[in-house]
């Protein structure tokens, strides 16, 4: 999914980003962070991946998306266990349910930061419920922004997943 702006130029979403880094990993995603920093220049974005491992078990990637003339345009860091019998991880799913709340509660192309934190979820069936909390308001350099917690909850109440959006708004 991607939006364009008025020169018909495709620009990332947060669904889009996802999408990419996504496809390239087999761990289990229980934490991920997505951030946009400046429009694209240009029809198309490359991505650079980092991976780094440790001896816990944990692998970080970082997969970030320049514009046409190498500018960071957007950035996608996920972090999880490996995923040791080859398959997909549990976390992908509740991450794009996540995600899919965030698409439907605000304007897509306003969403300029998604930080989200999975918890422990074996005995989640169906989808949670979300809920959401303005935190701030304020105002950057050039826009006025707030900060969105939204908390995801299984059929007992019990937190599965968290997110903190940071998403422009008229003033």
């Amino acid at each position: 999914m991607t939006i364009t702006d008025g020169d018909v130029r495709p620009l990332p979403t947060v669904l889009s980003l996802w999408g990419a880094a996504s496809r390239l990993h087999d761990e289990r995603a229980d934490e991920a962070d997505i951030v946009f920093f400046t429009p694209p220049t240009g029809d198309a974005l490359t991505c650079r991946t980092r991976t780094r491992s440790d001896e816990s078990g944990r692998v970080d990637r970082t997969v970030g998306h320049l514009d046409t003339v190498g500018r960071l345009v957007a950035e996608v860091f996920l972090s999880g266990p490996v995923c040791t019998d080859g398959g997909r991880g549990e976390g992908v799913p509740l991450i794009g349910e996540l995600l899919r709340s965030v698409a439907e509660r605000f304007e897509i192309a306003d969403v300029r930061r998604v930080r989200m934190r999975l918890h422990e979820h074996s005995a989640l069936t169906g989808s949670p419920n979300w809920s959401a909390t303005v935190l701030q308001r304020y105002r950057t350099d050039h826009e006025h922004a707030e900060d969105v917690a939204l908390v995801g909850t299984d059929a007992f109440g019990s937190v599965v997943a968290r997110a903190w959006v940071t998403v422009a708004v008229e003033s």
